[in-house]
Parts: C-alpha cells; sequence; structure tokens
C-alpha cells in the first residue's frame, strides 16, 4: 500500500510541475518515472480516488509529519528529498543560539553535516536527504525545518 499512496503523491507533484510549466520530459526526470506515467497523471488518470485522498491528506499535514509519512514510504533519498522540497519547501536550519556543540548530528549518515573552520556546526542543504534524524536526535533542538523561497536553497 505504501507504493500506491507514494504514486499518488508523485501524481500530485507531477501535476503541480505542469502547471509550473515544466515539460513532461522535466517531470519524468525529476520523479524518476516513464513519461507515459506521468503522461496519465498530467491527464487526469491517477490512482485511484482512495489513494489520491489519503496522499493528499498527507501532503496537506503540517511538515513535520508529512516529511515523516513520506520518508517512511521511499528508500530512495534523492527522488524523496525532491518531493519533500517540492511540496513543503523546507529545508533544516541551525539555530545557533541554543546550539551546544555537542556533536551529535554530526553522526548524519549522508555527511551533511559538519563542523566549519570556527568550529561551529554548519549543514549543506545540498547533502541533506531531509531525513530528519538530524532533528531527532539533537538534544537541545536546535536543528528545525524552515521553510524557504526555491532560489533560496542554492548556497
Amino acid at each position: 500500500m505504501p507504493e500506491h499512496i507514494l504514486s499518488g503523491i508523485k501524481a500530485i507533484v507531477a501535476m503541480k510541475l505542469k502547471r509550473e510549466g515544466r515539460l513532461q520530459r522535466e517531470i519524468a526526470e525529476y520523479l524518476k518515472m516513464d513519461r507515459s506515467i506521468i503522461s496519465h497523471y498530467i491527464h487526469g488518470r491517477h490512482p485511484s480516488d482512495k489513494v489520491m485522498r489519503v496522499s493528499e491528506e498527507i501532503v496537506n499535514l503540517p511538515a513535520e509529519y508529512g516529511i515523516k509519512i513520506i520518508n517512511s514510504m521511499s528508500e530512495d533519498r534523492e527522488l524523496t528529498k525532491k518531493i519533500i522540497e517540492n511540496i513543503y519547501q523546507v529545508k533544516i536550519e541551525i539555530e545557533r543560539d541554543r546550539c551546544i556543540l555537542c556533536g551529535e548530528c554530526l553522526e548524519c549518515p549522508y555527511n551533511a553535516i559538519f563542523k566549519n573552520s570556527d568550529h561551529l556546526i554548519e549543514i549543506n542543504n545540498n547533502k541533506c536527504v531531509l531525513c530528519m534524524e538530524c532533528i531527532y536526535i539533537c538534544p537541545v533542538n536546535a536543528l528545525n525545518i524552515k521553510k524557504f523561497l526555491p532560489n533560496e536553497l542554492e548556497e
């Protein structure tokens, strides 16, 4: 069942990208899907009504809940990150005044978190896959998700 729900979420993202003027080929590459499936989504042939209702409910959840659900449905972290960014427009940010430099978040399996030359914690949002493990592990809640404008993510 999770793969059906993920298909519904992909259909929602595909339709959003089409409204933004993206070509079918671009959408297929973005979502790592066959162009014929994207064509079906764009022309109104989606997964079942029940699947689409559940998918829309997930997409409409607050980001911290929706991200957790979407992450649980796919092992492809690159694709999951694209879907999450497209739906929620979020990135992980450090609240420096809360960070106690404990280093717990440095255990990031994607090497997205590191200490800079000033010994402060930094996040490389290009490497971050939005798994949110760093948020869950931080003992002082110094890491949080934050909405961004699409051009703000480019660092």
